[in-house]
């Protein structure tokens, strides 16, 4: 038994929570309400109660066949406290490299459920006014260019089952069906008024439930549909360069 002559009152409901979230992370694979009660010890509703706030807050999310996995701000967060991580450190140079080359901010996006998270950023020194790149921030799949990049690369029936839920599902899958033909994604003001971006997916990072994108954003007036164009072959060698990366860390 922990320990508890030093824990501070009225903090049990965090720890259960905690216990939770750490239970989720170390399972490997969405796991299921019973697991969790078994794994953790606490009653099967306290459980739920505690999973059911976990979730609206986007720390852990819930499968089509009921099991929980990490969510999104989770992920988010784990990025923010460890920006050394190795694979996402060995990812800087090409992304450093991208933005140089554009002259606008490069983005590397991780799918989480149902969300892409923005896990590391690289920013132009060649502007003063630019995009910056957020790290943890999360979108859902559907809009924007890094979302939908890697919605696009998802396999065709999970990627559908996703695109149902778009306020405009046949606008979405024209989006889709056009990035899976050119190779890449363009938005438009999608998550960030004024903002506009191109995305394409990471070929070798779409195993299981993963995959990852790279974007590069800037603003409206100066990243034109024609400016973002003409860089799409330097956006799609990153994405093979990083491809590459993380195939041989694997």
């Amino acid at each position: 038994m922990p320990d508890t002559s030093s824990h501070t009152e009225g903090g049990e409901t965090a720890r259960r929570a905690l216990r939770l979230v750490e239970a989720v992370v170390t399972a490997g694979e969405p796991v299921g309400l019973p697991d969790l009660v078994a794994r953790v010890g606490l009653s099967k509703s306290t459980c739920y109660r505690l999973l059911r706030v976990l979730q609206e807050e986007r720390y852990v999310d819930r499968g089509d066949s009921g099991g929980y996995f990490p969510g999104s701000r989770l992920v988010g967060v784990a990025a923010a406290v460890l920006p050394q991580a190795a694979l996402h450190q060995a990812a800087t140079p090409a992304l450093r490299a991208l933005a140089d080359a554009t002259g606008e901010t490069a983005t590397l996006h991780v799918r989480s459920g149902t969300r892409a998270v923005l896990v590391l950023g690289a920013e132009s020194a060649a502007q003063v006014l630019r995009r910056a790149a957020t790290v943890g921030e999360t979108t859902w799949l559907g809009r924007g260019a890094g979302g939908r990049a890697i919605l696009a690369a998802m396999p065709a029936l999970e990627a559908d089952r996703l695109t149902e839920h778009a306020d405009d599902p046949e606008e979405l899958r024209t989006a889709l069906a056009k990035a899976r033909t050119d190779g890449y994604v363009l938005s438009f003001g999608a998550n960030h008024p004024g903002v506009h971006g191109i995305a394409a997916p990471v070929p070798s990072t779409f195993d299981g439930d993963g995959g990852m994108s790279v974007a590069v954003s800037g603003p409206a007036e100066r990243w034109t549909e024609e400016r973002m164009r003409a860089s799409a072959p330097r956006l799609l060698e990153t994405c093979g360069e990083l491809s590459a990366l993380f195939a041989k860390a694997d």
